[in-house]
């Protein structure tokens, strides 16, 4: 009588180890899926709206820091007047703190050279660089 071969998938608990890695592999990769999904559905709209928040404050930085550039051109009551109400203006529409501080040294830096202090021209510079610089 001649010997029977046995194959792999013959082997008793064989089909039931293969069954049991194909339903591991299943559910593996559909929860690496939702993970993926979700993180997606959940991290892509924070990141828009921190987009979104950053480009108005942005707009509304640049905007006050150019009628300051402005007033250093041209330092009349009217240009003083147009950076005191962007400053204000700033403020009401919620400009963060570190960029309102900046903003207000270098227009008050700028003021004071322009009535003689000459160590507030030196630092006037040092502010501009710092509010070209915007900090986020």
């Amino acid at each position: 009588m001649p010997e029977r071969r046995i194959r792999w998938n013959e082997i008793w608990g064989c089909g039931t180890l293969r069954r049991m890695y194909k339903r591991l592999l299943i559910f593996g990769t559909t929860g690496l899926f939702f993970v993926l999904g979700l993180s997606y559905l959940l991290v892509y709209p924070l990141k828009e709206t921190v987009t979104r928040e950053r480009e108005r404050q942005d707009k509304i930085y640049w905007s006050t820091f150019n009628a300051i550039q402005h007033f250093g051109v041209q330092p009349d009551k009217d240009s003083e007047q147009k950076v005191k109400a962007a400053l204000n203006e700033a403020r009401a529409r919620g400009l963060s703190k570190t960029r309102q501080d900046i903003l207000q040294n270098y227009f008050q830096d700028l003021e004071r050279c322009f009535q003689g202090d000459r160590d507030s021209c030196k630092k006037a510079n040092s502010d501009m660089d710092e509010a070209i610089r915007a900090p986020q």
